[in-house]
């Protein structure tokens, strides 16, 4: 009986040891991903599924791409496969490296203006000369076959995309708006005796108005009215509510607002050192900076020869010191006779941006558009503005204030101001 149960555990032993040793299935090892596309210098990683012990790495190409453990180090544009074995087990993973973004696969031209109905055939590499699929992000404006070939159908932007299994390229294509001449769709001449309280209101108030001003903005005549053809905005020195200085300001917010056009205010402005006058927008909605704001003109009574311009969006604004602001000195004091101060406020002009052009008596002399700030998500100009006039005294840009200038009146005239807009053809 020893004899027979000692031969039993024999087998039992040799059957374990055979188990022990038996080769995995082909089948059992499979690769995440099975293709992966890369760039010069990139890592990543190449997981194996099912069989993940005693596995053999090695890459075709070494000079393109090196494998260790499955980790990948792209060493130059090419293709290369690596492949993990275990036993009888084994799988591939295809790595594509790239260099620069469209060094393996490219599109030309990346950006392109049409009108609606034109069209136009793609210029396009294909490195690995794998198989490409077109899209666009917008048919409705721009429809594209799988031969590269794209119509404009109407006015808009879209986003072109060529496609592999291994990257991916775009372009920006911009149907052009057709527009008629403009017409005037709006004005306030003040030729009356009292403001519009239909369109204006009165802002009031000496908080320092986020620029360290040191007037109080009141809403009495001393401050603000209408006579003599003009608005009249009129700075004071004198104690009102703990401020030293009293003026006045105005908006049309829920009122009047405008979205694109030409926007224009006939204005002569006060000189003196420590006046800070201004015509300028603001986004109907949201908060500052949110909001957006559009600086038509900005004219510092110090530096009586100078007209400044700025937008600010919420990642590019004063409060952070990195708005956008142009500057001109003109050779004659701006305080010396009225002058026209506007901006051109185009949609989708300059390869389907938009863009605000600055203009005193109808020379331009700034230009900001879409792609100096961040298309992406920090563009408010895209929606209605309203006006606000106002006269500060002191604050960040109108600095110290020197008192004799108040021994003649500091006034701010405004003789019109209007809008002009075109309609789509």
């Amino acid at each position: 009986m020893r004899i027979y149960y000692s031969f039993l555990l024999t087998l039992v032993v040799l059957a374990f040891c055979a188990c022990g040793k038996q080769e995995p299935d082909a089948g059992m090892l499979t690769l995440e991903p099975a293709t992966l596309q890369m760039k010069v210098g990139d890592i990543a990683t190449i997981e194996p599924k099912g069989t993940t012990t005693n596995i053999e790495w090695s890459s075709s190409d070494t000079a393109v791409a090196t494998v260790f453990h499955g980790v990948v180090t792209a060493k130059a544009i090419g293709k290369t496969e690596i492949s993990a074995i275990s036993g009888k087990a084994q799988a591939a993973a295809i790595v594509y490296v790239s260099g620069t973004d469209g060094a393996t696969l490219r599109i030309t031209p990346s950006v392109l203006t049409l009108h609606p109905g034109d069209e136009y055939d793609f210029s396009f590499g294909n490195t690995y000369e794998l198989d490409v699929t077109w899209s666009s992000s917008e048919a409705d404006v721009v429809s594209i076959d799988q031969n590269g070939h794209i119509k404009a159908l109407k006015p808009g932007n879209a986003t072109i995309t060529l496609a592999t299994i291994a990257e991916s390229v775009s372009a920006h294509v911009a149907v052009e708006h057709a527009w008629g001449d403009y017409t005037m769709v709006w004005s306030d001449e003040f030729n009356g005796t009292a403001l519009d309280e239909s369109v204006w209101d009165y802002n009031t108030g000496g908080n320092g108005w986020g620029n360290k001003e040191l007037q109080y903005y009141t809403k009495r005549p001393e401050n603000i009215r209408v006579q003599n053809g003009c608005l009249e905005i009129e700075a004071r020195k004198e104690q009102y509510d703990e401020n030293e200085y009293t003026s006045g300001r105005i908006l049309s917010r829920n009122k009047k607002t405008f979205a694109y056009g030409k926007m224009e205010a006939r204005i002569k402005f006060p000189g003196g050192k420590g006046t800070w006058p201004a015509f300028w927008m603001m986004g109907n909605t949201g908060n500052w900076p949110n909001c957006g704001e559009i600086d038509i003109i900005e004219h510092i009574g110090s530096q009586d020869t100078r007209a400044s311009f700025a937008v600010h969006t919420v990642k590019k604004n004063g409060t952070k010191g990195n708005n956008w602001s142009n500057t001109h000195f003109f050779d004659n004091p701006l305080s010396a006779d009225f002058h026209i101060y506007g901006i051109e406020w185009a949609q989708e002009e300059k390869d389907g941006k938009d863009v605000i052009r600055f203009f005193v008596d109808n020379v331009q002399y700034a230009e900001i558009w879409e792609e100096q700030i961040d298309s992406n998500d920090s563009w408010p100009f895209n929606k209605p503005f309203y006006f606000i006039f106002n006269l500060a005294i002191g604050g960040s840009m109108g600095g110290k204030v020197d008192d004799a200038i108040f021994d003649n009146p500091i006034i701010m005239y405004v003789d019109w101001v209007r809008v002009w807009q075109r309609s789509e053809k």
